[in-house]
């Protein structure tokens, strides 16, 4: 049996000449071989998880958003596209977001066709969950941060300037101006 993360593959559409086999074995070990025991099941899976992964835009925050108020700008950015918010695990660890929305290799897998790093470092850990993504914006202060290397296009500036500056001409073409 094989397991794939959601995202880490591309979904390719179903056709009839895809044929698979099913092989049923009925296998019997005896309880006193079994040396894991299933205590409980915990669950974090979340609404804010299954649409981060489903989303077409995804605008992320890492540590760089130096606090919980720089990570709100970049939940207003992503309410303004209409995309989901996720993290760095930076971000998460902080406490700023739910662990449900980290991005990476101990977080979910997107696929989106707008993926925004926000004061993220581009961890390799991270990139490993966002690096399929269609266009890849980074927004960091250090001109040698490692999201710059994945990034289709990338701006070196402080989130606090920019993400107000891209809310304004959001808001002037939602506007009609």
């Amino acid at each position: 049996m094989a397991t794939v993360r959601p995202n880490v593959f591309e979904i390719r559409p179903a056709g009839p000449d895809h044929r698979g086999e099913v092989i049923t074995e009925n296998i019997h070990v005896a309880e006193t071989a079994i040396r894991a025991k299933l205590k409980e099941i915990l669950s974090d899976f979340s609404r804010e998880a299954a649409e981060l992964s489903e989303a077409d835009i995804v605008v992320s925050g890492g540590y760089g958003c130096g606090n919980r108020g720089g990570f709100a700008l970049v939940e207003a950015l992503a309410d303004a596209l209409g995309g989901a918010v996720g993290a760095s695990r930076a971000a998460v660890d902080a406490g700023w977001v739910p662990l449900a929305q980290q991005v990476g290799q101990s977080g979910v897998t997107v696929r989106p066709k707008l993926y925004i790093a926000c004061g993220i470092s581009g961890a390799v850990q991270h990139n490993a969950g966002m690096d399929r993504s269609g266009l890849i914006v980074a927004i960091n202060t250090d001109p040698n941060a490692a999201i710059f290397n994945i990034a289709d296009y990338g701006i070196v500036g402080d989130l606090r300037e920019v993400i107000p500056l891209f809310l304004d001409e959001i808001n002037k073409i939602k506007k009609g101006n």
